[in-house]
């Protein structure tokens, strides 16, 4: 008889998706990577996405926590974006490179479109969750486009 760990408790999920945010929104803030003054007007302040992006880890954690017990695939899916998006500060800030930093948004997206269809088969709620980081995953690529286009880096 094959014997499973027993599924995580929300709390445990929750924690460990807010955590690791945390710990690498802490390096970027040390490293003073976070600008409070970005060059670009479209884009918010350092403070303000590293919130927006714990919001958006929390929304992960309890979407992957929906769907643990129903598909492991599915889980595992949004444990990949959620890794991308972890270190989506590495290509946006420690690079330097808003043109870089585009296309590992653009990539993202792709991954976060493929997950959130993905996930609306299993659980609504777990892809409405997880379509929260495509929309601002569309909103920082397009509004980086356009800083881009206007030379605003």
């Amino acid at each position: 008889m094959k014997s499973s760990a027993p599924p995580a408790s929300l709390a445990a999920t929750l924690a460990l998706y807010l955590l690791t945010p945390l710990a690498m929104n802490g390096i970027i803030f040390g490293l003073g990577w976070a600008t409070t003054h970005p060059s670009n007007p479209l884009l918010p302040p350092g403070w303000a996405v590293g919130t927006i992006w714990m919001l958006l880890f929390a929304a992960m954690g309890y979407a992957r926590w929906l769907v643990r017990g129903k598909s492991p695939a599915m889980a595992h899916a949004v444990d990949t974006l959620a890794f991308l998006c972890l270190i989506y500060p590495l290509y946006t800030l420690g690079l330097s490179s808003d043109r870089i930093g585009l296309v590992g948004t653009i990539v993202t997206a792709i991954v976060a479109i493929a997950v959130v269809a993905r996930l609306a088969r299993w659980c609504a709620r777990a892809a409405a969750l997880t379509s929260a980081v495509l929309a601002w995953l569309i909103y920082a690529g397009v509004a980086t486009a356009i800083g881009l286009e206007r030379g605003l880096r």
